[in-house]
């Protein structure tokens, strides 16, 4: 009996054993498909996302075009205009040319773009890329579900219809309208183009053959665009006989589902009051069911009941908390990550196994603001749910993710060893972190610089490897360059970084500063307005120095500060000079966000300016987009003092996105200084000449003067002359040189 007893504990334990074993299993894998499908749900509602948002982007650039404004400036009846009687001979080619400019950014997929008056009747219509004759133009678009909303919005703001079938072309499509700023007053048209819902369809399709993507209307559960099902111009919106997704219109976002067979996940799309879609997008994929397919399946539960039935209830308690204690012991209190210890662990199980490891260190920018400002409550919940992304974006299942502490998190990532996957899972964190949190009511974001250290090129203990990538992180930080391999220089940058610190307030106190001069000229009439002043270091054993070799450490260490205060010192004695010479000239410099979000910087300019009896209108500050975004409060107060004294603000490298455009009637600015890429591109590039030609033209309706930098060719000159673009500046009309070689009277270069 006493063996009989023994052989049924033992077969006991094995069962439980094996039952256990099967369940976890199940879970492992339910999780990883979760994991997986949860990426691709996120992926594919970017994808959306990015998409309408881009249109809408284009729809606010286009409505600025002076070719709208100008239609209704032209003389003689509207009518008249059109059918080309009156006004400009270009009047209405300019017109058509703007709408056609929407099919270069959205190729094959407009169906059609038109300016609409306020009457309802159309001014021009595109349809493909060919303008409809002016005795077929629609007299009457009141009807249009895009007409009345629009003139509703104030400026600046676009309307997205739900979808409809185009007149044009009968295809299904979504309208994105805005209003034509003609300037102060009722605004008397509107510009609008159809998206086809088929390039939606590909904007967003996934390659990955085991997933369907379906766009559900939450309004009424319709399946409205399938990746699966091209939308023919002949057929009905999306996929009307699919009705297995109604259950959407209740799910939350980010909600997982099991059903028919499938496993599906919800996400909601942005949603906007300007945007009349409500949309979800679903991602399904086949669910892992069957006997053995779940934690919970008859399979597993079975052999596990059997299992139980023969052990005693203390020992299957003992066991649970056992493992209770050592989960606890290895996780982050807060977030539920692994901890410190934790992650060391997993690194050293990861190295012994001889793959490929790397060790990705980050910590979060203006973490300590959100502290200091919500609290430390405030703090502890932005933790938790950037905690939960991360664990959600790692590549891999067994990838870790781990919080040492503060607000610095480690990631474990296996297999990582070129610059694209590099580049895709920095990218993956980057978002996780900056996309807003809301805390009380507050949308917060914050940033992450991040350092990255591969085992084994850069060490094969896991504590070289956490200190490698501290320095990289720390590098990223300084240069704000986002993330940072470790290379194997940074070893001496320590040392070498307190020697060329010191070298460089050494320099300023020496005056081994200097400032060359490049001009700035109209570009019709080849008149100098104005010259740019570049600084340079007279290093005594190195010779001159660009500022790239200097300037962008000395923005990490704080030494920006004295650099610019003594640029400006000896720009503004050589304004002194060149007026003792009857030469009046405006001088720019530039200036990083160090300076322009100190609070005192605008009245330490003032003193500056007094010292030397200057106006104001003798200086220019010029930042980047980058500088004006990193605290717009602070700049906010420091440019709108500036702009009292009379002094100018100009914006460099202006077009290398579409957020600063917002914030053009927040600063005085007074000045907007081409991105040298998009101008360097005029010639070649259709997309980067409508961006030029849009930009001149915004420009110029917020009376800011245009200046293009990098030009390089008489041609680029020649197409910005064509544009009207107001300055100019770069290689072909004069390098930059110190002020006694400069040629004040030099007229625009010739090839």
């Amino acid at each position: 009996m006493q063996r009989f007893r023994a052989a049924l504990l033992a077969i006991g334990l094995v069962l439980l054993l094996a039952g256990l074993g099967s369940g976890l299993l199940a879970t492992q894998a339910a999780d990883d498909q979760d994991h997986n499908l949860g990426l691709a749900g996120a992926s594919r509602v970017t994808a959306v996302d990015d998409y309408a948002e881009r249109a809408r982007a284009v729809t606010l650039l286009a409505s600025h075009s002076a070719a709208f404004a100008n239609f209704y400036r032209a003389p003689g009846s509207r009518e008249s205009r059109i059918t080309g009687h009156t006004g400009d001979a270009d009047l209405m080619p300019r017109v058509e040319t703007a709408l056609q400019d929407l099919g270069t950014l959205f190729p094959d997929s407009i169906a059609s773009a038109s300016f609409i008056d306020r009457s309802g009747a159309e001014n021009a219509r595109v349809v493909g890329n060919t303008p409809v004759q002016p005795e077929d133009l629609d007299q009457d678009r009141t009807d249009a579900v895009f007409f009345d909303q629009t003139f509703e919005l104030p400026y600046d703001k676009v309307f997205q219809s739900a979808p409809y079938r185009s007149e044009s072309t009968g295809e299904w499509v979504v309208a994105n309208a805005a209003k034509v700023n003609t300037g102060p007053g009722v605004s008397p048209a509107i510009v609008s183009f159809e998206i086809t819902i088929e390039s939606f369809r590909l904007a967003f399709y996934s390659d990955d053959p085991d997933h369907q993507v379906r766009v559900v209307d939450l309004l009424d559960g319709r399946v409205v665009i399938d990746s699966t099902h091209p939308q023919d111009v002949d057929a009905p919106l999306g996929n009307p006989s699919d009705r297995s997704l109604r259950w959407v219109q209740t799910a939350p976002d980010a909600a997982l589902r099991s059903r028919d067979g499938m496993r599906h996940v919800v996400r909601h799309a942005r949603r906007d009051s300007n945007v009349a879609t409500t949309w979800a997008v679903v991602v399904s994929t086949p669910d892992r069911s069957g006997v053995w397919g779940a934690p919970f399946a008859p399979g597993p539960l079975t052999v596990s009941g059997a299992g139980l039935l023969l052990l005693a209830l203390s020992m299957v308690g003992n066991l649970r908390h056992g493992r209770s204690m050592h989960r606890a012991a290895r996780r982050d209190e807060l977030t539920g990550l692994f901890n410190r210890r934790a992650a060391r662990e997993c690194a050293e199980v990861m190295l012994t196994r001889e793959r490929g490891l790397a060790v990705i260190l980050f910590d979060l920018d203006r973490f300590k603001h959100v502290n200091d400002s919500l609290g430390h409550h405030a703090g502890d919940h932005l933790l938790t749910v950037l905690g939960q992304r991360l664990a959600e974006v790692v590549r891999e299942p067994d990838d870790v993710v781990a919080r040492l502490g503060g607000d610095e998190f480690v990631v474990l990532a296996r297999g990582v060893h070129d610059d694209d996957s590099i580049k895709v899972l920095c990218e993956r964190l980057t978002r996780a972190v900056s996309a807003p949190v809301t805390v009380d009511g507050i949308d917060v974001s914050v940033g992450a610089s991040i350092g990255i250290a591969l085992a084994p090129e850069h060490g094969t203990d896991y504590g070289t490897l956490l200190q490698r990538a501290d320095i990289a992180m720390y590098d990223a930080k300084g240069r704000r360059a986002g993330w940072q391999v470790y290379r194997d220089e940074f070893a001496g940058n320590d040392r070498a970084g307190l020697v060329l610190d010191a070298d460089l307030r050494r320099a300023v106190a020496d005056g081994e500063l200097t400032v060359h001069y490049q001009p700035i000229f109209t570009v019709g009439s080849g008149e100098l307005t104005g010259v740019e002043a570049l600084v340079r270091w007279q290093h005594p054993e190195r010779g001159l120095l660009m500022p790239g070799l200097f300037v962008p450490f000395a923005e990490t260490t704080g030494a920006i500060k004295a650099v610019t205060r003594a640029v400006l010192d000896l720009v503004l004695d050589q304004v002194v000079a060149w007026r003792e010479t009857g030469v009046d000239l405006t001088v720019s410099v530039n200036v990083s966000a160090h300076d322009i979000n100190d609070p005192v910087f605008a009245d330490r300019v003032a003193e500056l300016l007094a010292e030397r009896g200057l106006p104001g209108s003798s200086l220019v500050i010029e930042l980047t987009e980058t500088a004006l975004l990193a605290d717009p409060d602070a700049a906010s107060v420091v440019l709108w003092r500036l702009a009292q004294l009379g002094v100018r603000i100009a914006i460099d490298d202006f077009g290398s996105g579409y957020a600063s455009l917002l914030y053009l009637r927040r600063f005085p600015v007074s000045v907007l200084k081409l991105d040298r890429s998009l101008v360097q591109g005029l010639t070649v590039d259709a997309t980067d000449a409508a961006l030029v030609r849009w930009t001149i033209e915004m420009a110029h309706a917020l009376r800011v003067t245009c200046i293009a930098e990098g030009v390089e060719d008489v041609a680029t000159l020649d197409a910005l002359e064509a544009l009207g673009c107001d300055q100019a500046q770069g290689y072909h009309l004069q390098v930059p040189v110190p002020a006694p070689d400069l040629v004040l009277a030099r007229p625009v270069a010739q090839p």
